[in-house]
């Protein structure tokens, strides 16, 4: 996990608060999150933008054509669009890159769009001749500001008004010469569009994938047959891959199988399945432990006692309790009764015992956990694969009253202000039982938390679950879509916690839809007070800053500014508009991005890492350098900048050099002696110890050497 912190224009002003950033797969109470293991990839890459030659592979790779693959095959060739629906894991993502493929030839690029892009969106959008679009997961609906429901567009509502918007699309697909393939899980209600085929997707059959995996990798035949004898029933055709690959690489095939689909289901039945029925004392332990797995004894034990506090209701009711009550007093002839309800009344007043009642729960273990030179007991599950599938459980047999009395607990335990490590635990737990009950999920605990209503905590663990479901593709599109109507509501705490979202994990996964909503809510109205609009300024630091940290494009962050700068600057008068002025002060934040813990601005490793793009950046220093009231404080910045150089880079001279002369080219010829003249002076008068060559000296130097061959 890294540490992320906003990072606005300088690390003195005031009290920021430290959030837990996450790029990759993460792993609490034993339970695994995200779509890689950390040896295959530092983060889950983009879900946007053009995708590589690995990626393609990696999803090509022995690919097995189901039955419906030819019918959509023929439709994209004849029309250019076509729409694969079907549920998640029959394949779809796969099918669509073959279908692309198979359509605009193995050498065309193929792009992946968002899956919140609307039909007037694609009808309006210009495509390039020869490009295969992809859109994976749309989801095709729109939240009304304010509520926690989603209902379907106009765009996408059945009916004629739906024929025409998807004719409009596939009209511009046509006149660009350019193929789009839809996936979607959501069915077209009544009458089916007709300008466009959606087409039910059914998966290969599943001994052939294994087959062709195995076959490809010289797998001797008896092992291929005990690959194929064992494939679960019912398994995801992703699943059925990616067991196929590992033991295309030498893992047995009943272990690879094993690991897949393990005994976790049939250990859950059968513990909730028990003649004896569970008591509260039990389920207690249970839930206590999908929501907050991997922590001591004692507090473990504090939290299952509140929440057996919040269950009694539920599972002793007043007709009941009476009654025992009534029975336990009935005297008798021997005055037997008076006896035995002093004895109940002393075995009543010992401590319950729950650790005893720990040990002899099957679905539970302890766990030693090293720190440094200690070791720590926490609680897990006695597999990890087994928190899943208690929450599956619970939601299924268990009444409303008893998750209402859950959703009081965490609610307790969030106003209660819990550290860090039980924050992500909470949220991974919740991420968990969206997969099952995902309306649940928002209107209980989601909407009311990014509103406030329990505080920064309860924004923050809201943030979290979407970053959660940001790490699982099957969830990544509604972390996104749920993020927008945050951004598009009129609550200013609700646009707030949309702010934080887009600025972490959710902008890594879709940066251009974190660009685009971080500056419509940055540039509306509703952000009037100074503390409110500070924090979309800090949120689009905050996006550069973690896009730099996990090695993605923030490049998208920059282009994005330049090209607003660019904008002004052709349509602007005499002086920049309010949108401009906006524009640069959001520039100057994202150059004074600064990493918690070394200090140095992320702009310094940006310019290091990506020499290609020094033209952009040089383009944003001029835009605010010239602008006279931002000038000191950009000054600042940039001499912090280019004395960063050598802390991130190996040749800080050849990269001082070439930010120098871009920006020859950038700026003004009259602005070459001031930038000289000032920047020198606040050299000397911020002197520090001498670490390496000095770069301010090399960017001066070489933006003095260019300026007579760049006049402007």
């Amino acid at each position: 996990m890294n540490s992320g912190a906003d990072p606005g224009t300088d690390s003195s002003d005031g009290d920021y608060r430290v959030y837990n950033n996450f790029y990759g797969p993460q792993y609490h109470g034993r339970a695994h999150f995200g779509i890689a293991t950390a040896a295959e990839r530092p983060g889950r890459a983009r879900a946007t933008g053009l995708l590589d030659g690995d990626e393609i592979d990696a999803l090509l790779r022995s690919y097995i054509r189901p039955d419906c693959f030819d019918d959509a095959a023929r439709e994209l060739s004849r029309t250019g669009i076509v729409v694969l629906t079907g549920p998640q894991g029959t394949g779809k993502r796969s099918g669509a890159v073959a279908l692309l493929r198979e359509t605009v030839g193995p050498s065309a690029d193929y792009v992946v769009l968002s899956p919140d892009i609307g039909l007037d969106q694609l009808a309006e959008r210009t495509f390039d001749a020869g490009v295969g679009y992809v859109v994976l997961d749309r989801t095709g609906t729109a939240a009304t500001a304010g509520t926690t429901r989603t209902t379907r567009t106009t765009a996408d509502a059945a009916g004629p008004s739906s024929d025409f918007d998807w004719r409009r699309v596939r009209d511009q697909l046509r006149r660009h010469r350019a193929h789009l393939v839809i996936t979607t899980v959501h069915g077209v209600p009544g009458r089916a569009p007709k300008a466009v085929r959606h087409l039910p997707w059914q998966p290969p059959v599943l001994d052939k994938v294994v087959r062709a995996r195995l076959v490809q990798a010289r797998i001797p035949q008896e092992t291929v047959d005990r690959a194929v004898a064992g494939i679960p029933p019912r398994c995801p055709i992703a699943v059925v891959a990616d067991a196929a690959q590992r033991i295309a690489e030498g893992a047995d095939p009943d272990q690879a199988w094993k690991e897949h689909s393990g005994s976790a289901p049939q250990a859950v039945q059968e513990w909730f399945g028990a003649e004896e029925e569970r008591s509260l004392r039990e389920i207690a332990e249970v839930t206590t432990l999908a929501f907050a797995p991997g922590i001591g004894r004692r507090a473990f034990e504090s939290l299952q006692d509140l929440l057996e506090r919040l269950l009694g209701p539920v599972y002793c009711t007043p007709e009941a309790a009476s009654a025992a009550a009534d029975g336990a007093a009935a005297p008798d002839a021997t005055g037997q009764a008076a006896a035995d309800g002093q004895d109940a009344q002393r075995r009543r007043a010992r401590p319950v015992d729950r650790r005893r009642s720990l040990s002899r729960n099957a679905l539970i273990t302890t766990e030693m956990q090293i720190y440094g030179a200690t070791t720590r007991e926490v609680m897990v599950f006695a597999d990890a694969e087994l928190r899943r599938w208690v929450l599956h459980a619970l939601w299924r047999d268990h009444p409303t009253e008893y998750w209402d009395a859950v959703r009081h607990w965490l609610e307790a335990l969030v106003d209660a202000d819990p550290d860090p490590a039980l924050q992500l635990s909470i949220a991974s737990g919740l991420t968990l039982l969206g997969h099952i009950a995902f309306d649940e999920v928002v209107q209980s605990y989601l909407d009311p938390w990014a509103r406030g209503e329990s505080g920064e905590t309860g924004q923050t663990l809201a943030v979290y679950v979407l970053w959660y479901m940001c790490l699982e593709e099957t969830q990544a599109a509604a972390a996104l879509t749920l993020a927008r109507t945050w951004a598009q509501s009129t609550h200013p705490t609700l646009r707030g916690t949309a702010l934080f979202a887009f600025s972490g994990q959710l902008g890594v996964t879709f940066p251009t839809d974190a660009v685009k909503w971080l500056w419509s809510v940055l540039r509306t109205g509703v952000l009037e007070k100074w503390e409110q609009r500070e924090h979309g300024l800090r949120a689009w630091a905050q996006l550069f800053l973690t896009l730099v940290d996990c090695q993605e494009d923030a490049g998208i962050v920059l282009d994005a500014l330049a090209h607003r700068i660019g904008k002004e600057q052709r349509t602007r008068s005499a002086a920049y508009s309010a949108t401009g002025l906006l524009v640069l002060e959001t520039t100057l934040w994202v150059f004074t991005a600064t990493e918690r813990l070394s200090g140095r601005p992320a702009v310094a490793r940006y310019v290091a890492d990506r020499p290609e793009d020094a033209d952009v950046v040089a383009e944003l220093w001029a835009a605010i350098l010239c602008y006279r009231p931002l000038r000191r404080n950009a000054l600042s910045a940039l001499l912090v900048m280019v004395r960063g150089l050598p802390a991130v880079t190996s040749d800080p001279t050849a990269a001082a050099a070439r930010l120098g002369r871009a920006l020859a080219a950038a700026l003004p010829q009259v602005e070459h002696p001031l930038l000289t003249s000032e920047l020198g002076r606040l050299a000397v008068s911020r002197p520090t110890r001498a670490t390496g060559p000095d770069c301010v000296a090399t960017l001066l130097g070489a933006l003095n050497s260019a300026k007579d061959t760049h006049p402007r």
